[in-house]
């Protein structure tokens, strides 16, 4: 009993004694007093970033720079009261009095890739580390990623596709798209806002020049253009179905294909394709918007040239044909700019029998009538 009673005053004085040891060893170890707080400046300004440590001691403190998006990669920019970085740009200054130091980081002629997480650290030992971060922002005009959009990009038309453009810059900037000459955007309106302009179930129409805008209100916006080019199968126009031309004088038939990629054209004749050379001459002519005109020109029109004309046109997406028909009749079609007078008679001769008739067959109407 004896021995119990005088055991609890030397529990309690071991206990003190504890307490006082691991009270002194807090007190004594260091710490991360004061940082400075989130930084903000314009290119060209300076910036002052203050680390404050406590019980200071020998420790060794350092400060590194980390950029958000890579915190992995840490660059050092000091060691100590040793600047680790050979730019004038970067100055340090060290204080201390009282066991306690300031580590004082001043980065001169601020430019936009001095934005990043400045971390104070002290080294403890070999595994363990004491640090705190101060954020310096770069206010700096908005630049488009280069490696985060293409100049160009294909589908087939009924896909959906995806047109992004990514930006940096301070404040961040906001992203705008609109097309060409300001048309309706396929989403509808004439611009759309965000970094992700999301077509769905594509049309030939949609096909064209998009631009991405990045703008944050420091310095000018910049702007990237990007080419939509939509695949889609031939579709053949004929624009006159029947045509007429007298024995013995040229023509021009013609269909007029609209595909992406360019189509492959071919003529036939009563099953049989039409090659040049000989009474046919064949020419394709090409225009905006992916428009090819297929012109087969025959010389001197001949009985065995008269009937149906098919046009075929077909790329990688499909195929597509249209029918149209020449057929003969007695007075030379003078509304042909390609018309060719036969040796046996004359421009003037023939023109003007062609034109008395007309007006012969109209006097003859109206006075009926």
């Amino acid at each position: 009993m004896w021995l119990r009673r005088a055991n609890l005053p030397l529990l309690t004085l071991l206990s003190a004694v504890l307490t006082l040891s691991n009270g002194q060893q807090t007190a004594t170890s260091p710490s991360i007093a004061f940082i400075s707080p989130e930084q903000i400046r314009d290119i060209g300004e300076q910036v002052t970033l203050n680390c404050s440590i406590a019980n200071v001691k020998n420790y060794i403190v350092g400060w590194q720079k980390s950029n958000r998006d890579q915190t992995k990669q840490n660059n050092i920019i000091s060691l100590g009261v040793q600047l680790a970085v050979a730019e004038d740009r970067f100055r340090l200054n060290f204080t201390k009095e009282n066991n306690a130091a300031n580590y004082v980081l001043e980065i001169h002629d601020i430019v936009a890739t001095d934005a990043g997480l400045y971390e104070c650290q002290i080294q403890v030992n070999s595994t363990s580390k004491l640090t705190k971060t101060v954020e310096l922002q770069v206010r700096h005009p908005p630049m488009l990623l280069e490696n985060q959009h293409t100049n160009m990009l294909t589908k087939a038309e009924g896909e959906d596709a995806q047109l992004v453009c990514r930006a940096e810059g301070y404040p961040r900037p906001a992203i705008t798209w609109r097309r060409e000459y300001n048309a309706i955007l396929p989403v509808g309106g004439q611009t759309f806002a965000g970094h992700e302009l999301r077509l769905n179930g594509l049309r030939r129409e949609d096909r064209g020049t998009y631009y991405c805008t990045a703008d944050n209100g420091v310095g000018r916006p910049d702007t990237k253009a990007l080419t939509l080019e939509v695949e889609f199968a031939p579709v053949i126009r004929v624009p006159r179905p029947k045509v007429a031309q007298a024995l013995d004088y040229d023509i021009d038939v013609e269909c007029v294909v609209q595909a992406f990629p360019a189509p492959a054209i071919a003529w036939y004749r009563g099953g049989k394709q039409i090659h040049n050379g000989g009474a046919y001459s064949i020419a394709q002519i090409g225009a905006p918007d992916d428009v090819t005109t297929s012109v087969v020109k025959i010389h001197s029109v001949a009985s065995e040239h008269f009937g149906d004309y098919v046009c075929k046109a077909s790329n990688k997406l499909g195929q597509a044909e249209a029918r149209l028909n020449l057929f003969e009749q007695d007075v030379p079609n003078i509304n042909y700019s390609g018309l060719k007078w036969t040796s046996g008679s004359t421009p003037t001769s023939s023109v003007m029998l062609g034109q008395l008739f007309i007006v012969t067959i109209t006097l003859l109407l109206a006075t009926l009538l």
